[in-house]
Protein backbone atom coordinates (compact mmCIF):
# COMPACT_ATOMS: atom_id res chain seq x y z
CA UNK A 1 0.00 0.00 0.00
CA UNK A 2 2.34 2.67 -1.24
CA UNK A 3 0.02 5.61 -1.78
CA UNK A 4 -1.29 5.99 1.81
CA UNK A 5 1.55 7.63 3.71
CA UNK A 6 2.02 7.14 7.43
CA UNK A 7 0.09 3.93 7.89
CA UNK A 8 0.60 2.25 11.25
CA UNK A 9 2.81 -0.82 11.41
CA UNK A 10 1.33 -4.23 10.71
CA UNK A 11 2.17 -7.61 9.23
CA UNK A 12 -0.04 -7.14 6.15
CA UNK A 13 -1.59 -4.32 4.15
CA UNK A 14 -4.94 -5.25 5.70
CA UNK A 15 -3.52 -5.07 9.26
CA UNK A 16 -2.12 -1.63 8.54
CA UNK A 17 -5.42 -0.43 7.05
CA UNK A 18 -7.32 -1.93 10.00
CA UNK A 19 -5.12 0.00 12.42
CA UNK A 20 -6.01 3.18 10.53
CA UNK A 21 -9.77 2.51 10.09
CA UNK A 22 -10.82 -0.25 12.52
CA UNK A 23 -14.59 0.24 12.33
CA UNK A 24 -14.75 0.35 8.55
CA UNK A 25 -12.52 -2.68 8.01
CA UNK A 26 -14.35 -4.62 10.72
CA UNK A 27 -17.72 -3.90 9.12
CA UNK A 28 -16.43 -4.91 5.70
CA UNK A 29 -14.92 -8.11 7.09
CA UNK A 30 -18.21 -8.97 8.79
CA UNK A 31 -20.20 -8.52 5.58
CA UNK A 32 -17.73 -10.66 3.62
CA UNK A 33 -17.94 -13.40 6.28
CA UNK A 34 -21.74 -13.32 6.13
CA UNK A 35 -21.65 -13.69 2.35
CA UNK A 36 -19.57 -16.87 2.66
CA UNK A 37 -21.86 -18.21 5.39
CA UNK A 38 -25.08 -17.63 3.46
CA UNK A 39 -24.08 -18.91 0.02
CA UNK A 40 -22.82 -22.20 -1.41
CA UNK A 41 -19.06 -21.79 -0.93
CA UNK A 42 -18.07 -23.73 -4.06
CA UNK A 43 -20.35 -21.55 -6.17
CA UNK A 44 -19.14 -18.40 -4.47
CA UNK A 45 -15.52 -19.45 -5.02
CA UNK A 46 -16.18 -19.59 -8.77
CA UNK A 47 -17.78 -16.14 -8.52
CA UNK A 48 -14.87 -14.75 -6.47
CA UNK A 49 -12.32 -15.89 -9.01
CA UNK A 50 -14.39 -14.73 -11.99
CA UNK A 51 -14.81 -11.30 -10.40
CA UNK A 52 -11.05 -11.13 -9.79
CA UNK A 53 -10.33 -12.03 -13.41
CA UNK A 54 -12.78 -9.45 -14.76
CA UNK A 55 -11.34 -6.74 -12.47
CA UNK A 56 -7.72 -7.71 -13.18
CA UNK A 57 -7.17 -8.35 -9.47
CA UNK A 58 -4.08 -10.57 -9.66
CA UNK A 59 -3.54 -10.75 -5.89
CA UNK A 60 -7.07 -12.13 -5.43
CA UNK A 61 -6.55 -14.65 -8.25
CA UNK A 62 -3.41 -15.90 -6.53
CA UNK A 63 -5.10 -16.26 -3.14
CA UNK A 64 -6.30 -19.77 -2.24
CA UNK A 65 -9.97 -20.27 -1.53
CA UNK A 66 -9.95 -20.53 2.23
CA UNK A 67 -13.74 -20.69 2.63
CA UNK A 68 -14.50 -23.69 0.46
CA UNK A 69 -12.80 -26.53 2.35
CA UNK A 70 -13.77 -29.95 1.03
CA UNK A 71 -16.23 -28.54 -1.51
CA UNK A 72 -13.68 -26.58 -3.55
CA UNK A 73 -14.16 -26.65 -7.31
CA UNK A 74 -11.86 -29.12 -9.04
CA UNK A 75 -8.53 -27.99 -10.44
CA UNK A 76 -9.82 -28.77 -13.92
CA UNK A 77 -12.88 -26.58 -13.39
CA UNK A 78 -10.75 -23.73 -12.06
CA UNK A 79 -8.45 -24.07 -15.08
CA UNK A 80 -11.50 -23.81 -17.37
CA UNK A 81 -13.08 -20.85 -15.56
CA UNK A 82 -12.16 -18.41 -18.34
CA UNK A 83 -13.99 -20.57 -20.87
CA UNK A 84 -16.90 -21.53 -18.64
CA UNK A 85 -19.59 -20.81 -21.28
CA UNK A 86 -18.26 -23.60 -23.51
CA UNK A 87 -16.53 -25.90 -21.03
CA UNK A 88 -18.38 -29.17 -20.39
CA UNK A 89 -17.19 -29.03 -16.77
CA UNK A 90 -19.76 -26.43 -15.72
CA UNK A 91 -23.33 -27.31 -14.76
CA UNK A 92 -26.41 -25.37 -15.82
CA UNK A 93 -26.56 -24.03 -12.24
CA UNK A 94 -22.98 -22.74 -12.41
CA UNK A 95 -23.53 -21.25 -15.87
CA UNK A 96 -26.62 -19.36 -14.72
CA UNK A 97 -24.73 -17.95 -11.74
CA UNK A 98 -21.61 -17.04 -13.72
CA UNK A 99 -23.75 -15.32 -16.36
CA UNK A 100 -25.21 -13.13 -13.64
CA UNK A 101 -21.78 -12.54 -12.07
CA UNK A 102 -20.27 -11.32 -15.32
CA UNK A 103 -23.17 -8.99 -16.08
CA UNK A 104 -23.16 -7.68 -12.51
CA UNK A 105 -19.45 -6.82 -12.63
CA UNK A 106 -19.61 -5.22 -16.07
CA UNK A 107 -22.89 -3.35 -15.47
CA UNK A 108 -25.10 -4.20 -12.51
CA UNK A 109 -27.95 -2.16 -14.00
CA UNK A 110 -27.83 -4.44 -17.03
CA UNK A 111 -28.72 -7.60 -15.09
CA UNK A 112 -31.87 -8.89 -16.76
CA UNK A 113 -35.01 -10.49 -15.40
CA UNK A 114 -34.09 -13.60 -17.36
CA UNK A 115 -30.68 -13.82 -15.69
CA UNK A 116 -32.26 -13.51 -12.25
CA UNK A 117 -34.95 -16.05 -13.16
CA UNK A 118 -32.27 -18.50 -14.33
CA UNK A 119 -30.42 -18.22 -11.01
CA UNK A 120 -33.70 -18.45 -9.08
CA UNK A 121 -34.56 -21.65 -10.97
CA UNK A 122 -31.41 -23.27 -9.59
CA UNK A 123 -31.09 -21.65 -6.16
CA UNK A 124 -34.65 -20.70 -5.25
CA UNK A 125 -35.71 -17.16 -4.38
CA UNK A 126 -33.86 -17.05 -1.05
CA UNK A 127 -30.74 -18.59 -2.58
CA UNK A 128 -30.78 -16.14 -5.49
CA UNK A 129 -31.08 -13.19 -3.12
CA UNK A 130 -28.21 -14.49 -0.96
CA UNK A 131 -26.07 -15.16 -4.06
CA UNK A 132 -26.64 -11.68 -5.54
CA UNK A 133 -25.86 -10.05 -2.19
CA UNK A 134 -22.72 -12.18 -1.84
CA UNK A 135 -21.55 -11.27 -5.35
CA UNK A 136 -22.12 -7.60 -4.56
CA UNK A 137 -20.10 -7.91 -1.35
CA UNK A 138 -17.21 -9.74 -3.03
CA UNK A 139 -17.08 -7.26 -5.88
CA UNK A 140 -17.15 -4.32 -3.46
CA UNK A 141 -14.42 -5.88 -1.34
CA UNK A 142 -12.20 -6.56 -4.35
CA UNK A 143 -12.71 -3.08 -5.80
CA UNK A 144 -11.88 -1.51 -2.42
CA UNK A 145 -8.70 -3.60 -2.16
CA UNK A 146 -7.69 -2.66 -5.70
CA UNK A 147 -8.38 1.03 -5.08
CA UNK A 148 -6.46 1.10 -1.79
CA UNK A 149 -3.62 -1.08 -3.02
CA UNK A 150 -4.32 -3.82 -0.46
CA UNK A 151 -2.82 -7.10 -1.65
CA UNK A 152 -2.75 -9.15 1.54
CA UNK A 153 -6.10 -9.72 3.22
CA UNK A 154 -7.30 -12.13 5.88
CA UNK A 155 -9.31 -15.17 4.87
Amino acid sequence: MTWLPGLPDGKTDWDRLTALCPEATSALSDVVAAAWRDTDPALLELARLRIAKLLGHTAELARPGMHVGDVAPSAAKLADLEVWPTSPLFSARERACLTLVEQFVVDANGVTDTQVADVTEHLGATGCCAFVEAVSVLETFQRACLTLGVEEVPR
